[in-house]
């Protein structure tokens, strides 16, 4: 996200920095300047606008605008629905009922920022060919990865929730054809996760990394990799920022393929309806 960039200034120069700091104090006024305004406000010039431009990922200066302008829209929204300590020894239970809902709207609202609709389409398609899945998890992230597993179970495909590398699991399955594994990790530098990624790589096995992109220790291990917001945590309410990150991406890839096979699953559906209607019948 372009505030973060701004914010961390990673690898910028004395003149990328002064531009940054202004965007930063000003950013509603920002909004509003050319380029060349902007390298006069910020004591710099029109050209080292554009070269910081090209740093932060975009082809050009309006590209900039356009994305400031939509995070700070966002911002704004956030903002109001969570201050940065959204609870405090002081908070009753109906504040609480209202906080909730406003620490996963900032989740999912990040993360959606955040979203490769490219990388996405690709792990889509990939996953409509898989008849092989396995998810890996540890700890709470065990239990998105379980959670994801009943899903698409509901749907047809054969998946698995692993806590771990079971070398013998994966040995006397590796000749499946189609096979595919999601690898979850809330910072993506779990040791654990990433010795089981390259165990799986070793064996040509297509790998999704579901994570933070703080670190690429996990995401160089894989064929994708599927960025989550898991940044600017409160208190000990931090675990569930990434929990809501995970859990909406998992939700998006069940999604897609419900309705990449809508007719088959709409069939299923009425055939459980059907069957329960017949085993209630014939028990009562």
């Amino acid at each position: 996200m372009v505030f973060e960039q701004l914010e961390e200034k990673k690898e910028f120069t004395s003149s990328e920095i002064q531009i940054a700091n202004y965007i930063l104090e000003n950013p509603l006024e920002t909004v509003e300047l050319t380029a060349s305004e902007l390298g006069e406000k910020s004591y710099t010039s029109k050209s080292t606008v554009l070269r910081l431009c090209k740093k932060l990922g975009f082809s050009g200066y309006n590209e900039l605008l356009r994305k400031l302008e939509l995070e700070i829209n966002e911002k704004n929204r956030l903002m109001a629905l969570l201050d940065k300590e959204p609870v405090n020894k002081d908070s009753s239970f109906r504040d609480i009922v209202n906080i909730i809902p406003s620490v996963y709207d900032q989740a999912i609202t990040n993360t959606k920022m955040m979203l490769d609709y490219k990388s996405m389409n690709r792990v889509i398609n990939r996953l409509k060919e898989t008849t092989k899945l396995d998810i890996y998890g540890l700890g709470i992230t065990y239990s998105c990865a379980t959670a994801a597993m009943f899903k698409f179970l509901s749907i047809g495909i054969e998946c698995t929730a692993q806590t771990g590398i079971n070398e013998h699991y994966i040995m006397a399955t590796k000749k499946q054809k189609n096979r595919a594994a999601i690898i979850v990790s809330f910072t993506g530098e779990n040791p654990i996760m990433i010795k089981t990624a390259k165990y799986l790589k070793g064996i040509g096995t297509y790998i999704i990394g579901i994570g933070s992109s703080e670190s690429d220790k996990l995401k160089k291990e894989c064929d994708e990799y599927i960025d989550v917001y898991s940044k600017h945590l409160v208190m000990s309410m931090e675990v569930l920022t990434p929990f809501i990150s995970i859990t909406y991406i998992f939700d998006l890839l069940f999604s897609a393929l419900l309705v990449s096979d809508f007719d088959n699953n709409l069939k299923y559906s009425l055939d459980v309806i059907d069957y329960e209607n017949i085993f209630k019948r014939n028990n009562y």
